[in-house]
């Protein structure tokens, strides 16, 4: 309202004006308090959550922490198993290998036996001969003492 309309007004419409502009007043006032209330609310529930985050970006430091270490474990122990599988391999081919020269040692073992057997055969055959010469041989009977 400009001040020629209000100047037109009457004195009880002023005064009705008045007590509408209060309650208005009143109910903003009211608005007001309730807003700041909720304001304080906020505030006090943003304070806990922050506090919330705190604790936890400390957890979170802790366990990447824990995390680091149980990774720095895990590797460690996957160089241990690299190791032990490479010894494991080793041991395998060396076990194979073992197993060839065993093998070849038989092998070698069987054959000296047969030459062995041959050697034994071959003086058993020339003691066979001579006996068998000495009994074919004439036997000097009259002492003539060859």
């Amino acid at each position: 309202m400009t001040v020629k309309e209000l100047q037109r007004l009457r004195r009880q419409e002023l005064l009705q004006l008045l007590v509408e502009q209060g309650r208005a007043i009143a109910n903003l006032k009211d608005e007001q308090e309730e807003k700041e209330r909720e304001r304080l609310q906020f505030e006090d529930s943003n304070e806990r959550l922050g506090k919330k985050v705190e604790e936890k970006d400390i957890l979170i430091g802790r366990l990447q922490g824990r995390l680091t270490k149980k990774e720095e474990q895990i590797g460690e122990l996957k160089r241990e198993k690299e190791i032990w599988c490479t010894d494991r391999q080793a041991h395998l081919e060396q076990s194979d290998s073992i197993a060839d020269a065993v093998l070849r040692l038989n092998r070698f073992c069987e054959m000296a036996q047969q030459a062995a057997d041959q050697y034994l055969y071959n003086i058993r055959q020339r003691c066979m001969g001579q006996e068998v010469r000495r009994a074919l041989e004439p036997v000097d009977i009259g002492g003539s003492g060859k």
